[in-house]
């Protein structure tokens, strides 16, 4: 018996692998404890198997994204920290959030009650951004300022130019009372109603002309004779035409068709006579020469009046007065002295220079009107940076007065002139402003993307929306249920005094409850217990 015992132990260890028949097969050649080693070596074999491939396959995987993020970093764009993060604690103690991402979830009565408010995680400067920004004041894009002139000289009748209001193109800004528009309307007027007497003469002139009787009845005979010669040319021609087919078929004879040839060219001679006569009719018609003169004279008037008249009409366009109301300018009750001074383009009133009741004089500014849609940035550049400096690098801005953005633009110039007590030279950025956020005056935080530091960004959450559960902060992430909410522990860094800025755990562009972050605290706490 000890011997069949020694050979099934030997011949187990010559073989990895023990076939499920011949396991059970051993299990019946001794109770006594056989069972339980062969057992036991036959799994412990399978143990070192999955445990080698589950170390290969983890060194795999933490290579390629070691790999990964590498690459993305030496590429210049930013790795986002992880956000399933449980972290311990910065004060050294043993109290913890339960592994794996907390979810809380309300009931509707719940929801209501506790009257959250989600926002969207801004961005700032991160803290090594913090010490390499420069100062800067917004200014309006000069370049998209336009004043609004009047053409004509008076008294500012009204005015609708409040600073700070905006304003379309064409809308009326003010209205000048001007005697200079109400006479150059009055010259129009009088000089229409001379033109349309004018060409009345004119007609009137050419029908009264006295016309030779005699030389009109021979030219009405010449042109029924030239009727008549041109209708018998058309019909020989026709003619000729169905004989060369006729002879074809041998309807008819050779000699006809000659006949109609002739005719033909009998009926090209007397038409020909006829328009000869015509036109000799024509050129012996006499129009009384006292009578000629008399029409030259009405037409020169009214090319003269014409010319004058196209003039005003300019000279009133230019002034301002529009077309449509022009074309209608017939009579001398249709005259008026206010002139409406329109906006050229579309803006807001940045500066209001005369007020209701002023003088101005032709060409005199009134008010200032500024396309805020893009604004300038001065900012200041150190002397030993300016040969980093390019035209077109990026650059971004802080402001205080919105301390959870950043506004983004390009450098459009840079001034090549030093100020001699700083050391730095003035830097033009140009910033979209599509919702008017940035004031002219504001003063900005500068970062420039040439020295490293535009893109130095880090989340940036209210203080409100941060709770403390043990020794850890976290926020509460917004999910597509509006009742379920993602408990996310983050790391903080600077702070300000309505804001932290976030260095790990959550993103730019999250939405995270602010108002009644500490209901969801308190009702998370009752399901889930700190651990400590």
């Amino acid at each position: 018996m000890n011997n069949e015992k020694e050979n099934v132990i030997d011949h187990e260890t010559e073989n990895d692998f023990v076939p499920e028949d011949d396991f059970r097969m051993s299990e019946s050649i001794d109770e006594s404890g056989f069972r339980t080693d062969r057992f036991r070596h036959y799994w412990s074999n399978r143990k070192v198997a999955v445990a080698g491939i589950s170390g290969v396959l983890i060194v795999a995987i933490v290579g390629f994204w070691g790999w990964y993020f590498l690459l993305k970093g030496e590429q210049g764009r930013p790795v986002p920290p992880p956000r399933n993060t449980s972290f311990g604690s910065s004060s050294g103690g043993d109290e913890k959030i339960p592994a794996g991402e907390q979810i809380i979830t309300l009931t509707e009565d719940q929801l209501k009650a506790a009257g959250l408010k989600i926002v969207a995680v801004g961005e700032t400067f991160d803290n090594s951004a913090v010490t390499e920004t420069t100062t800067g004041v917004v200014k309006a894009n000069e370049y998209e300022e336009t004043p609004v002139i009047t053409q004509v000289s008076g008294v500012v009748k009204s005015l609708n130019a409040d600073l700070g209001r905006y304003v379309r193109r064409g809308e009326t800004v003010a209205v000048v009372s001007s005697q200079e528009f109400a006479e150059t309307q009055s010259k129009y007027v009088s000089l229409r109603a001379e033109l349309d007497e004018a060409e009345k003469r004119y007609k009137r002139a050419l029908e009264l002309s006295d016309i030779s009787e005699e030389s009109r009845n021979e030219l009405d005979r010449a042109e029924a004779a030239l009727k008549a010669a041109e209708a018998k040319l058309t019909e020989t021609r026709s003619n000729y035409e169905r004989a060369k087919k006729l002879v074809e078929i041998g309807a008819i004879s050779r000699r006809e068709l000659e006949l109609a040839a002739t005719e033909i060219r009998v009926a090209e001679a007397n038409a020909a006579e006829a328009k000869n006569r015509y036109e000799r009719s024509k050129g012996l018609l006499k129009i009384n020469p006292a009578r000629r003169n008399e029409i030259d004279q009405f037409l020169t008037r009214v090319r003269n009046m014409e010319s004058d008249l196209a003039s005003v009409r300019e000279k009133l366009l230019v002034l301002g007065m529009p077309r449509q109301r022009i074309n209608s300018l017939r009579s001398s009750r249709q005259i008026s002295a206010d002139l409406a001074v329109p906006s050229p383009v579309s803006g807001t009133i940045t500066e209001r220079i005369a007020n209701r009741g002023e003088v101005v004089s032709m060409n005199g500014k009134i008010a200032k009107v500024t396309d805020l849609s893009t604004v300038w940035v001065i900012g200041q550049i150190y002397e030993r940076d300016l040969g980093r400096m390019r035209i077109g690098s990026g650059a971004s801005i802080t402001t205080e007065s919105y301390p959870e953005e950043v506004f983004r633009g390009r450098i459009s110039y840079i001034d090549p002139t030093l100020d001699e007590k700083t050391r730095t030279a003035q830097v033009r950025i140009e910033i979209q402003n599509p919702n008017q956020k940035l004031k002219i005056g504001m003063y900005v935080n500068v970062a420039y993307a040439s020295l490293g530091g535009s893109e130095k960004t880090a989340p940036l959450v209210p203080k409100e929306s941060v709770q403390n559960i043990g020794s850890q902060r976290i926020v509460f992430q917004a999910t597509d249920d509006p009742k379920t909410f993602v408990l996310r522990p983050i790391r903080i860094g600077r702070e300000t005094d309505r804001f932290y800025s976030v260095t790990e755990g959550i993103f730019v562009g999250d939405r995270i409850v602010a108002d009644g972050s500490f209901l969801l605290r308190a009702e998370f706490l009752k399901t889930n217990p700190v651990v400590f």
